[in-house]
C-alpha cells in the first residue's frame, strides 16, 4: 500500500470537499473524553486518544469489543477463547496482551465505568447499553495505573437520568441460525433526586461453525444479563451511584482447527495432520473436526460505588469503590482431530476488589488531579487437567477425567497493589502549558501450586510458594501548546511498569519459584490536533518512539520426562524499539456525508531477543530477527457515514473498509502461525422514525476468513512441534434490528 499517495489523496479530497461547503455549513460536534480522568474537549488532551461515541457505535452495528480495533490506529482486537471464555487477543503499538491466565497482568489494560478489569476473559465483550469507548494509545500508568503499559480502552456505559421515564427496547436477528438478541433499558425516576436504571439481556451468539466429526454447531453461546444502577443526586454538589451487574453464559467455543505439518508429533506419529499448508485438517477454515465437545460456562458479577462531591467551583472528590467475581469453566480439544489426543478442562474462580479516591483541582492557571489506587485480585479454585493418553503411550480411558488426568494441577494466587499518583497542567506563558505526572506503585504477588506430571509415572512434585515484591515510580513529562484555539501541539515523555509475579501454568519448581522480574517502558511522542476549514474537518497526528526493556513474554520450555512435554514460563527475554506514527481525520464532505479515517505505520522489532523460545534451542538462543507479535506495519480503516431527513424521519448509512497488514501471530512466528494481510468490509443502513429505528446491517461482507488467532505447542527451530491449531474469524453475517426508545435513551 503507498500509504503517502493514498493520505495525500484523502487530505486533497477532504480539503476540496470542506472548500466547496457553503458559509454557515454544519461544524463538527466537540467530543468529550476523560482521557486524564477529567470531562475535557479531545481537542485540548496531551495524549493520543480515539473516542467512539454512542450514534457511532449504534450506526456500526459492533457484535463485540473486537470492533473497537477499526476505530484506532495501530489497535489489533482479536477473539482468543482457546482457554478463556471471550479472551481478548490485544495489542496497541506493537505492545500485546493474551494471556488466559489471571496472573499474569495485562499489558493493554480495559476500563469498565471507571474500573480495570484485572484479566482477559471476558474482554472480547458485547457491547450493550454503552455511551462512549476510549482508546489511549501508549503508556497511561499515572493516572490509570495497573500495567497500561501499552495503553488503555475505557468503555463507558450510560448513567440514570433523574426526573424523567425513558428506555429502550431492542431485537436484533442475525443470518446464521437466525440468532436473536434481546435487549432492554427502563430508566426510573424515583423522586427528585433518585433515578434508577434497569437492563435486561439475552444474547445468543450464532454457531458460525460446523463440527465434520461429531456434527456439533460450535462457536454458539446464549448469555443472559441483569443489572441495575441507582443514581442520587440529592444537592447539585454530591451525586452517588450504585449498580450491579451480572452475566451467566454458557456454550460451545469455536473450533480448534488442526493446522499440523507434517513435521509435527500428532502428525507424523497418529496422522493428525492438516490438509495442506493453507487449509486445516477438517479442509475448510470454518469447520473443527475435533471429536470432544468444547463446553464452557462463565459467570460474572459486579458491585460498585462511585461518589463525587464538588468541595468548591474549583475542587472535586472522587470515589470508586468495586468488587468483581468470577467463575468459569472451559473444555478444549487442543488436537481438533477425530482421534482422542490432547484436550484440556480449566476451571477457575477469581475475585477482585479496588477503591480510588481522587481530588481533581482546575483554577486559571493550574489543572491537578491525584489520590491512591488500591488493588487486590484473587484467583482460587483453579483446576488445569490435561489428558494425552495416546501420545504417553497410554490406552485411552486410563487417563481422563472420569478416572485420573495424565496431567492435574492446582494452585491459588493473591496480587496486592497500593499507589498514589498525580498529574497536571500548569499555564506558564501566554498559550503555553507544563505537563507533569508520576504514580509510584507498590505490588506484592504469592502463588501456591501443586501439580501431578508424567515425570517417570504419575508424578506429584511437592506443594511450591512463590512471592515476591515489586515498586516503581513512573511519570509522564511534558509541554502542550495552543497557538489557535483550533491548533494544540504536544510532546510528552511517558513511562510504564508492569510489575513481575509467576507463572500458573509453570510445573517445576525451579519454573515456579523464580517468576519473573518488571518490565518497563519509554515512550517519547508528538502530536498536533487541528479543526480546519471552520471546525468541517478534524485532523490529528501522532509520531512516536517506544523503549520498551526487559519484555515479559511468554514462552514454552521443556521440562523432564517422557515424550515431548512442555510447561509454559514467562521470561524477561527481550528488549524493543518501536517507531510509529498515526493520523485520524473526520470530514463533513458536505451536508449529507461525513468521512472517517485513521491510520497507523509501525516499524517494530527486537534489539535482544534471548531465550529458549523452541525446545531444541539453548538458554541463550538469539531470536532478535523474529517480529513482535500482533504489530502488523500498516493498519487503516475508512468509513463513509450518511444522514439524510427522509419522508418526515432521520435515514442513516455506514460505509467502512479496516484493513490490517500481516502479523506475527505467535512469538515464535511459527511456520504456519503467521496472519497474512486482510481487510474487513461492514456496512449499515438504519431508518429512525419517531420512536422507532428499523436497521440492516452486515459485517465482514467479503468473507475474509484469515485466522483470528494461532498458536505452536511445543515449537523446534526445525519446524517441528508437537501440534499447532488455529481459529477461525466470524464469517460474513447479515442482520435486522428493531428499536423502540423514549425519553433521552
Amino acid at each position: 500500500m503507498d500509504f503517502k499517495r493514498l493520505s495525500h489523496s484523502i487530505a486533497a479530497v477532504v480539503a476540496a470537499s470542506s472548500l466547496a461547503l457553503p458559509a454557515g455549513a454544519a461544524q463538527l460536534e466537540e467530543i468529550v473524553v476523560t482521557a486524564r480522568k477529567k470531562a475535557e474537549s479531545m481537542q485540548d488532551s496531551p495524549v493520543a486518544v480515539s473516542a467512539v461515541n454512542r450514534e457511532t457505535i449504534q450506526a456500526a452495528f459492533l457484535g463485540d469489543a473486537t470492533g473497537i480495533a477499526q476505530f484506532a490506529p495501530n489497535v489489533v482486537f482479536d477473539d482468543i477463547s482457546a482457554g478463556t471464555p471471550g479472551g481478548g487477543g490485544i495489542s496497541i503499538r506493537g505492545i500485546s496482551y493474551q494471556d488466559v491466565e489471571k496472573t499474569f497482568d495485562p499489558a493493554v489494560l480495559m476500563y469498565l465505568d471507571g474500573v480495570p478489569l484485572g484479566t482477559n476473559t471476558g474482554n472480547a465483550m458485547n457491547l450493550l447499553d454503552v455511551e462512549r469507548i476510549e482508546v489511549l494509545r501508549g503508556p497511561q500508568g499515572t493516572l490509570f495505573g495497573k500495567n497500561a503499559v501499552g495503553g488503555v480502552i475505557n468503555i463507558h456505559r450510560t448513567k440514570p437520568i433523574i426526573g424523567q421515564w425513558a428506555g429502550k427496547a431492542r431485537v436484533r436477528v442475525e443470518s446464521e441460525d437466525s440468532a436473536t438478541n434481546l435487549e432492554g433499558v427502563l430508566n426510573i425516576p424515583l423522586g427528585d433526586t433518585l433515578a434508577a436504571k434497569v437492563n435486561v439481556a439475552r444474547l445468543e451468539e450464532p454457531g458460525y461453525y460446523d463440527n465434520i466429526t461429531n456434527g456439533d454447531d460450535e462457536g454458539e453461546s446464549d448469555e443472559e444479563r441483569f443489572g441495575i444502577h441507582f443514581l442520587w443526586q440529592p444537592t447539585d454538589d454530591l451525586t452517588a451511584e450504585f449498580q450491579y451487574n451480572q452475566s451467566e453464559m454458557d456454550g460451545i467455543l469455536a473450533p480448534m482447527l488442526n493446522i499440523n505439518s507434517p513435521l509435527a508429533d500428532l502428525c507424523a506419529g497418529f496422522g493428525a495432520c492438516a490438509a495442506s499448508d493453507d487449509e486445516p485438517l477438517s479442509g475448510d477454515r470454518r469447520e473443527g473436526a475435533g471429536n470432544l465437545g468444547q463446553d464452557f460456562f462463565l459467570d460474572s458479577k459486579d458491585y460498585q460505588v462511585d461518589l463525587n462531591w464538588d468541595i468548591s467551583p474549583s475542587l472535586t472528590g472522587v470515589l470508586i469503590a468495586a468488587h468483581r467475581e468470577t467463575d468459569e469453566r472451559t473444555f478444549i480439544d487442543f488436537d481438533g482431530s477425530p482421534q482422542t489426543l490432547f484436550h484440556i478442562r480449566r476451571t477457575s474462580e477469581y475475585e477482585q476488589d479496588s477503591l480510588e479516591l481522587r481530588l481533581d483541582y482546575t483554577a486559571d492557571r493550574l489543572s491537578v488531579t491525584g489520590g491512591y489506587f488500591y488493588w487486590n485480585g484473587e484467583v482460587s479454585g483453579w483446576e488445569n487437567e490435561a489428558t494425552i493418553p495416546l501420545f504417553l503411550g497410554l490406552p485411552v480411558g486410563t487417563c481422563g477425567f472420569d478416572t485420573v488426568a495424565c496431567q492435574f494441577e492446582t494452585a491459588s494466587a493473591e496480587s496486592k497493589s497500593h499507589s498514589v499518583f498525580f498529574e497536571g497542567d500548569y499555564r506558564f506563558a501566554e498559550n503555553w502549558y507544563f505537563v507533569l505526572g508520576a504514580r509510584y506503585i507498590e505490588e506484592d504477588k504469592e502463588l501456591t501450586k501443586t501439580s501431578q506430571v508424567p515425570i517417570a509415572g504419575l508424578t506429584t512434585l511437592p506443594t511450591t510458594t512463590g512471592d515476591r515484591t515489586d515498586d516503581d515510580i513512573i511519570h509522564r513529562i511534558g509541554f502542550r501548546w495552543e497557538p489557535t484555539p483550533n491548533v494544540m501541539a504536544y510532546a510528552t515523555w511517558s513511562t510504564g511498569f508492569r510489575s513481575g509475579g509467576f507463572s500458573i501454568r509453570g510445573v517445576t519448581p525451579e519454573i515456579i519459584q523464580t517468576g519473573f522480574e518488571p518490565e518497563t517502558v519509554d515512550n517519547y511522542e508528538l502530536g498536533i490536533k487541528t479543526e480546519l476549514f471552520d471546525r468541517r474537518v478534524r485532523l490529528n497526528a501522532t509520531v512516536f518512539r517506544m523503549e520498551y526493556d526487559d519484555m515479559q513474554i511468554e514462552l514454552q520450555v521443556p521440562r523432564p520426562g517422557p515424550g515431548s512435554g512442555t510447561q509454559d514460563s514467562v521470561v524477561n527475554a527481550g528488549s524493543a524499539t518501536i517507531d510509529g506514527v498515526e493520523l485520524e481525520v473526520t470530514a463533513l464532505l458536505n451536508d449529507y456525508f461525513t468521512l472517517d479515517f485513521n491510520a497507523g505505520w509501525l516499524d517494530a522489532g527486537y534489539d535482544t531477543f534471548r531465550g529458549q523460545i523452541f525446545a531444541d534451542g539453548t538458554q541463550n538462543d538469539d531470536n532478535s530477527n523474529l517480529p513482535l507479535r500482533r504489530a502488523p506495519e500498516w493498519n487503516y480503516t475508512a468509513a463513509l457515514n450518511y444522514s439524510q431527513a427522509v419522508g418526515g424521519g432521520d435515514l442513516r448509512g455506514r460505509l467502512s473498509y479496516s484493513w490490517t497488514d500481516d502479523y506475527a501471530g505467535t512469538v515464535t512466528d511459527f511456520p504456519g502461525t503467521h496472519v497474512d494481510d486482510f481487510g474487513l468490509l461492514d456496512a449499515s443502513l438504519n431508518y429512525t422514525y419517531g420512536q422507532w429505528q428499523v436497521g440492516v446491517f452486515g459485517r465482514n461482507l467479503t468473507d475474509e476468513d484469515e485466522y483470528s488467532h494461532t498458536f505452536a505447542v511445543v515449537p523446534y527451530r526445525s519446524g517441528r512441534s508437537l501440534f499447532t491449531f488455529a481459529t477461525p474469524r466470524a464469517p460474513r453475517t447479515y442482520g435486522l434490528e428493531l428499536t423502540y426508545t423514549f425519553g433521552d435513551y
